[in-house]
């Protein structure tokens, strides 16, 4: 779980409200944009508080593994695959 609750930049559909509340209390984020859903047919408060922590919530810094950045350095030829290789195989032995 994330120490601070932030809108998510990786898993966002409008503003990544839902992505965010996700990522802090460590669920799906189909699960809350069910919940945010169901919460505006039933009562409507759902848009209004999705309003709110729009505005008030920080945005969150993507988090993008090194993997995928190595990768899509690779795919724009910026780095061999030799590279590519050996960035792969020192990450697998930091973790």
């Amino acid at each position: 779980m994330n120490s601070q609750l932030t809108r998510s930049q990786a898993d966002r559909v409008v503003a990544g409200v839902a992505g965010g509340i996700a990522q802090r209390l460590g669920v799906s984020s189909t699960l809350v944009r069910l919940a945010w859903v169901l919460s505006v047919f039933f009562g409507g408060f759902g848009l209004l508080a999705y309003l709110i922590l729009w505005i008030v919530l920080p945005t969150g810094t993507p988090h993008i593994p090194a993997a995928r950045v190595a990768e899509e350095r690779f795919a724009r030829g910026e780095i061999t695959a030799a590279d590519l290789e050996q960035i792969r195989s020192d990450l697998q032995a930091a973790s």
